[in-house]
């Protein structure tokens, strides 16, 4: 008899263990570090765990909702799937199940600029719940048809990242080979007939493509043009110039991701932000920078309670989800624990990793006795 889900992962710790038994050493080094020392990651997973809730027991306790209103749309629960570069690599249309994982779900779901599947294709799999990530080209005419490609979709959401003003240094991704373009080793080769469940996915859905990028690239480039070509198209800086130009050419809702500094806060507010991601990329771009957890509580002191403050970092679990709402945060984001769930269990494995992170939130809210989601900043203390 075939075990249930629940059976086979009953954390997202454990679709983590499935994925790194289904994917080559290369692609779940790739998911799992960030840059230099992982000093960044591990600060974002110490920050969480040192943060304690107080329930209220002796309390009158309402039915307990995770429903979230967020610029003038409603979720289902206040959490939603990061952007995920490379994640045909990670597992082979792991963006699309998450697409449809998140719609289902009702919960937004953010479109890498580097994914394997194009803005059309995954406004049509998520549809409202579209939001697309904006990694602003060097090419203004570029910058300009990405945005109105999205318009046209039916995105309302641009979430523009502005934490990578170069590449992260990532030793296991250089040892790996994983450049642009890759280095296909014998080593790389032998880890993908190790793993013949994410080799013939790969062989269905063939090699991953920078999806949203191709209309642009030159039809006869090879790999290594097509990688030149990424190199340089993708690195344009985003100051606050930059920021304001977007605005200007942006009719939707604006998020500015990467924030860490009630500074920088204030600079992208004062551009026209409507909403702010506290992020530090998952610890994949600067090994010193500050807990994501650590910044929200700062900034959210900082600026205007009107303002949507979301946040990512080491989500694991609806605890952790939890965490981040009760210091001020309106929406969580998690990549990570997402493609865990692609990879460990397949296209399904994106609406069990929801339905985990739904069904713990659901308990540490009913545990502390807290009503609604805007109540958790009250369990702090």
């Amino acid at each position: 008899m075939r075990r249930s889900f629940s059976e086979q992962a009953a954390c997202i710790e454990d679709l983590k263990q499935l994925a790194r038994r289904r994917m080559p050493k290369f692609a779940y080094e790739y998911l799992v570090n960030g840059c230099n020392s992982n000093c960044a990651v591990t600060g974002n997973r110490q920050a969480l765990d040192a943060l304690h809730l107080h329930p209220r027991y002796l309390t009158d306790g309402p039915a307990t909702s995770l429903q979230c209103e967020l610029m003038g749309q409603t979720y289902a629960a206040p959490f939603g799937v990061a952007p995920v570069g490379l994640s045909g690599l990670i597992w082979p249309g792991a963006s699309a199940s998450l697409a449809d994982a998140a719609k289902l779900a009702n919960i937004p779901f953010v479109l890498s600029s580097l994914a394997s599947i194009s803005i059309e294709q995954a406004a049509e799999l998520a549809q409202e719940n579209f939001w697309f990530q904006f990694y602003p080209p060097t090419v203004d005419e570029i910058s300009t048809d990405l945005m109105q490609r999205a318009w046209n979709s039916g995105c309302r959401h641009l979430v523009v990242t502005i934490d990578v003003p170069t590449a992260g240094y990532r030793p296991a991704d250089i040892r790996n080979g994983l450049a642009v373009p890759p280095k296909i080793s014998a080593g790389n080769i032998w880890q993908s007939l190790c793993r013949p469940a994410w080799s013939l996915a790969t062989l269905r859905h063939g090699i991953p493509q920078f999806a949203n990028m191709q209309p642009y690239i030159p039809a006869d480039a090879n790999l290594e043009n097509v990688a030149h070509y990424i190199r340089n198209t993708l690195k344009k800086v985003v100051d606050l110039n930059t920021l304001t130009t977007i605005r200007k050419q942006w009719n939707g809702k604006l998020i500015v991701k990467g924030i860490l500094t009630a500074e920088d806060a204030k600079r992208a507010i004062s551009a026209g932000a409507d909403g702010l991601i506290i992020s530090n990329h998952g610890g994949r771009q600067l090994d010193a920078a500050v807990p994501s957890l650590q910044a929200l509580k700062s900034i959210r002191n900082s600026i205007s309670p009107d303002t949507a403050l979301m946040v990512d970092g080491g989500v694991e679990s609806g605890v952790d989800i939890a965490r981040y709402l009760a210091c001020g945060a309106n929406m969580v984001f998690a990549g990570r624990a997402f493609m865990y769930g692609v990879a460990g269990l397949g296209n399904a494995g994106a609406n069990h990793a929801a339905d985990l992170l739904r069904r713990e939130l659901q308990q540490v809210m009913e545990q502390l006795r807290c009503p609604a989601i805007a109540d958790l900043p009250r369990f702090l203390t």
